[in-house]
């Protein structure tokens, strides 16, 4: 994974306007990869794997609460 190589996910927030290392870019992108498959198929997951939507809930804010520690570049 490159970081050239990523779009956004809609709904997401941009990752490159943001002063992230490099690994911790990759990470919170494979994080909004599996997050937008989830929202994708969120009604599969409220109905048949509620649990996992939950923790995917969770997932999501601590993902933010990592993401805001670091300033948008301008």
């Amino acid at each position: 994974m490159k970081r050239e190589n990523y779009q956004p996910y809609t709904g997401f927030y941009d990752l490159r306007t943001f002063a992230l290392p490099k690994k911790l870019f990759i990470k919170l992108w494979l994080v909004q990869d599996m997050l937008a498959h989830m929202r994708d198929r969120s009604e599969y997951y409220k109905r048949w794997h509620p649990s996992q939507w939950e923790k995917a809930k969770e997932l999501c804010a601590a993902y933010q609460q990592i993401l805001f520690r670091y300033k948008e570049a301008k």
